[in-house]
């Protein structure tokens, strides 16, 4: 076999690849899953807790000596968890790019008010496919907003201001959507807008629960800057450094 020959380990000593990810913002370490090196492809499937994820992962992957070698020459690996080969592959998940589809319309055909800049479409039950859920309009009478949005990249440092105060405003909705509903989220399936939002709340809030109809009531702002806190820590929103 082509590996054992290229790490000189043809004696049988048992090798084992280990699939898994980490953060890289918040520096969590998800589990791995572990695969006995044999002949021929196959397919592997990581779960990455959105919980957990943070804005950017890295999928790593690690060739790894399973087993401690009585006598190997000088040069091959010795030791039990051995590091053979290993690489990793950044994957972002939130960024500047849109966080679900947008359209430029006019706001009095939709019956929005024209002063605003932008309105988040959201959608009536929880049970909703979290794809097709949210549509965000943009008014084109804020014609720096749509510029903003439209440009896919090298973004002025006005454009990237904009872009992320209506991050952070989006977040909040999202989030006091979810509180609105709590306790019929946790139930729903997991492909849906209502376990998506249920997942946000958890990455934003540290404890949603505690962010009762009359606590919010009595203390929006507080709520607020909890909220515009956590989507700053997760990637959303300015950063203050």
């Amino acid at each position: 076999m082509m590996i054992r020959a290229h790490t000189r380990l043809d004696d049988g000593s048992p090798l084992a690849f280990y699939f898994g990810w980490r953060a890289l913002d918040t520096y969590l370490v998800g589990p791995a899953k572990r695969v006995p090196l044999a002949d021929g492809r196959f397919d592997v499937e990581i779960e990455v807790d959105p919980q957990y994820a943070g804005a950017t992962i890295a999928l790593t992957r690690k060739l790894v000596l399973e087993r401690d070698r009585l006598s190997p020459l000088v040069g091959e690996a010795r030791h039990a968890g051995s590091i053979l080969w290993n690489d990793e592959q950044a994957l972002r998940l939130t960024g500047s790019e849109a966080m679900f589809p947008t359209e430029v319309v006019d706001f009095d055909a939709f019956g929005i008010d024209e002063g605003a800049s932008w309105h988040l479409r959201m959608p009536l039950s929880p049970d909703e496919p979290a794809m097709r859920a949210l549509l965000l309009l943009i008014n084109p009478l804020d014609k720096k907003l749509v510029k903003a949005v439209q440009r896919e990249r090298n973004h002025t440092d006005e454009q990237l201001v904009l872009i992320q105060e209506m991050e952070e405003g989006l977040v909040d909705e999202i989030v006091r959507w979810s509180l609105a509903r709590w306790d019929e989220l946790e139930g729903c399936d997991s492909e849906s807008f209502g376990a998506t939002a249920r997942s946000l709340a958890l990455r934003v809030l540290v404890d949603p629960t505690a962010w009762t109809a009359e606590s919010i009531l009595g203390s929006s702002m507080d709520l607020h800057s909890s909220i515009v806190a956590g989507a700053r820590s997760i990637g959303f929103g300015r950063l203050l450094s």
